[in-house]
């Protein structure tokens, strides 16, 4: 039977497309993985009902918003009806898709009480939010915002104490095109020939003339512009008219490339949220303005890192600022090149796979290896991303591979363990036991780098020792410095950095 998932988000005017926008492409993602899914959203002015049909998604409506009394929640106006009826009428609509495995909440407006209200019908619930601003009744939480050191603790006191915690843009929810476009992306170099500009969905505030106004004002002739809109922003006829009036602008309405747009753009200047980590897994350049409150934390933490040039809050940023900016950095290549470099390192465009696998990953099984998974491991060991980031990271000859796998088989003291996701062989762990420690290492297939493996075969290891080999009592691993998804992969499964080992190699004479 096939994992169901129903999606409780909304789209409109007001709080823009990104939240629906993020959910389909986790949907999309969880139907390539055999998923149902369903989504449950208000027909709010500025929904996004007949591009959730059109990917081929079910589609449950709420009928139109009204007037909310209850302001309990900051963005209590967004929902369009209290929480206690909104609640109600999910319940119902859920009737249409009953006992789904997960309930995935998307809604500045929903906190605890919805959730302990839709509960009873669904498996688990996770959450998606960056406001950190309410109790949440969830299994799972997803913050894909660059947070500061503090982005660990911020929901402390406002989750169950067993919720999962998913934070970072490394589960950024992009749509499979950005990763695609990112293994050929050209290195920036900081010139400028095309401008890209995107404010969302809805810019109610029309960012977008500000920026239009500004490019008007430097008048570079010889400059190519992409306009992007939502179909339901409210200032198109303004835009259409002011575009109009720069030679080399183009304004689209509603695009399904924005990922070439970004690939192609040289400069993008626009809001944060959602396509701040599309425009960094592209290492695409960028002048920021947030549009939103709960955008500022991650700008900040992007422009700290040297990854945007932040301009600030939307209503103390003026088109004179704007067209300041833009004189700075297009005389300044060295300075794009650095964003670029910068950026591109925050965002990777495998977050939905990630987010995937903790919805619906089996435990992985691990066994005992056979000679017959000689050549496999093989392949595995010598691949260029997996051997640079061992100590003796030279190719093995095939004979002297198998030697050593035959080795390792037959000595008592060492265990090989396959992983396993379903039928499919997903990494290798050894085990190195001396009385009660076993040092451990560990490599994945290639192709399942970065996407949470490495943690959970660690922990389907240590349930193998725990029942197989009961005396062991102390596990211990060394990772080369520069292995930084390693560390991350020991870290979250329970070790704890110990030691610091240097080396030096003398040389001869």
């Amino acid at each position: 039977m096939s994992l169901k998932v129903a999606i409780r988000a909304d789209a409109s005017v007001q709080m823009g497309s990104g939240h629906v926008m993020r959910c389909l492409t986790l949907a999309d993602a969880l139907r390539e993985r055999g998923a149902e899914v369903a989504f449950i959203s208000r027909e709010h002015r500025g929904n996004l009902f007949a591009l959730i049909e059109a990917s081929g998604h079910r589609l449950l409506r709420l009928r139109e918003p009204t007037a909310v009394a209850d302001a309990r929640l900051a963005h209590a106006a967004w929902l369009g009806a209290t929480q206690t009826e909104d609640a109600q009428q999910t319940v119902t609509a859920l009737r249409q898709f009953a006992d789904p495995d997960w309930l995935i909440v998307d809604h500045y407006a929903i906190d605890a009480e919805w959730e302990a209200t839709l509960r009873p019908l669904v498996g688990r619930i996770m959450v998606i939010d960056d406001l950190a601003d309410r109790r949440h009744d969830c299994e799972l939480l997803l913050d894909q915002n660059l947070q500061d050191q503090t982005g660990q603790t911020r929901y402390d006191g406002l989750l169950p104490a067993t919720a999962i915690k998913l934070i970072g843009p490394e589960y950024a929810l992009l749509r499979p095109e950005f990763k695609s476009l990112r293994a050929t992306a050209r290195t920036r170099t900081g010139a400028v020939k095309r401008v890209l500009v995107f404010f969302g969905g809805g810019d109610p505030s029309n960012e977008t003339g500000k920026v239009l106004s500004a490019l008007k004002s430097l008048a570079c002739e010889d400059l190519a512009i992409d306009v992007v809109v939502g179909g339901a922003n409210p200032h198109y006829p303004q835009l259409l008219e002011l575009s109009a009036q720069l030679p080399g602008c183009n304004l689209y309405r509603q695009v399904g490339n924005m990922a070439q747009l970004m690939a192609d753009a040289d400069l993008s200047v626009g809001a944060g949220g959602g396509a701040m980590w599309e425009r960094s897994c592209l290492g695409l350049p960028t002048i920021a303005i947030s549009v939103a409150a709960n955008q500022q934390p991650g700008c900040e933490a992007m422009a700290k890192q040297g990854a945007i040039l932040y301009l600030g809050a939307a209503e103390r940023v003026s088109a004179e600022q704007v067209a300041s900016a833009l004189r700075v950095v297009l005389c300044s290549p060295w300075l794009l090149s650095n964003l670029s470099a910068a950026a591109v390192s925050i965002a990777d465009g495998s977050g939905a796979a990630r987010v995937c696998n903790q919805l619906i990953r089996r435990r992985l099984q691990v066994r005992l290896a056979a000679p017959s998974d000689c050549e496999q491991v093989f392949g595995w060991r010598n691949d260029e991303n997996t051997r640079k980031f061992f100590f003796n990271n030279e190719l093995i000859a095939w004979e002297r591979h198998r030697e050593w796998f035959s080795a390792k088989l037959a000595t008592a003291d060492c265990v090989l363990l396959i992983g396993q996701d379903a039928d499919d062989a997903i990494g290798v762990l050894r085990y190195d036991i001396r009385q009660q420690v076993a040092t451990v290492s560990i490599y994945l297939d290639p192709q399942k780098h970065g996407l949470g493996y490495g943690s959970a075969l660690l922990a389907a290891g240590e349930l193998w020792l725990k029942q197989h080999r009961p005396l062991v009592t102390e596990l211990k691993a060394e990772v080369v410095s520069e292995n930084i998804a390693s560390k991350r992969a020991f870290v979250k499964a329970g070790f704890e950095e110990s030691v610091l080992t240097f080396s030096k190699v003398l040389s001869g004479g």
